[in-house]
């Protein structure tokens, strides 16, 4: 359809050449050639620079997909990692309690001199295990602090020149939001 809308257009500047309506001289000859060179670019290149775009569209698209998956996945691991923080804590809080519960009990059925002794040594035992059950905690939240922390490390290692600056961008969000947990 554009070479027939060609085939008009060229018809119709020779007929009213000929017809002496249109004067071609230099100045015309050059407006022609032009208007001509502007159309046919427009004909011609028009479709690959929508495709061009179109391109840079869907990679953009995909790109940002990714990340954004990546940023998903980075978050879900250190909710999951919170989470088992957090239920640690808890169920050493319930055996502590527990333990002192089953202590107190025993210790009431036993005589007054003996009471003293045994609390005091049972307490010790408590404190003892207390500071070895912090520890064991401390180091479990340590290694899964680490093991996160070098998964995240080889997510955010991709060499991708493109997106090193949406890379920035989520790590400056993640640190904003460890500081937000940290501080709360």
């Amino acid at each position: 359809m554009n070479l027939q809308f060609l085939n008009y257009l060229y018809v119709f500047l020779l007929t009213i050449g000929f017809m002496n309506i249109l004067v071609i001289d230099d100045e015309m000859l050059v407006l022609l050639c032009w208007v001509l060179f502007v159309v046919l670019s427009y004909i011609y290149i028009s479709n690959a620079i929508n495709v061009l775009f179109v391109e840079d569209r869907v990679k953009l698209h995909k790109d940002m997909v990714f990340f954004n998956d990546l940023h998903v996945g980075a978050l879900r691991a250190l909710k999951n990692c919170h989470m088992i923080h957090v239920l640690t804590s808890f169920e050493s809080a319930k055996l502590i309690n527990f333990s002192r519960l089953k202590a107190a009990k025993f210790l009431d059925k036993r005589q007054v001199s003996f009471k003293f002794i045994i609390v005091s040594q049972i307490e010790n035992k408590l404190f003892i295990l207390l500071g070895k059950e912090a520890t064991v905690a401390a180091q479990a939240q340590d290694s899964i602090n680490l093991k996160i922390s070098l998964e995240i490390f080889n997510l955010f290692k991709l060499k991708n020149k493109r997106v090193n600056n949406l890379k920035k961008k989520i790590l400056g969000e993640s640190i904003i939001k460890f500081k937000n947990i940290v501080d709360s």
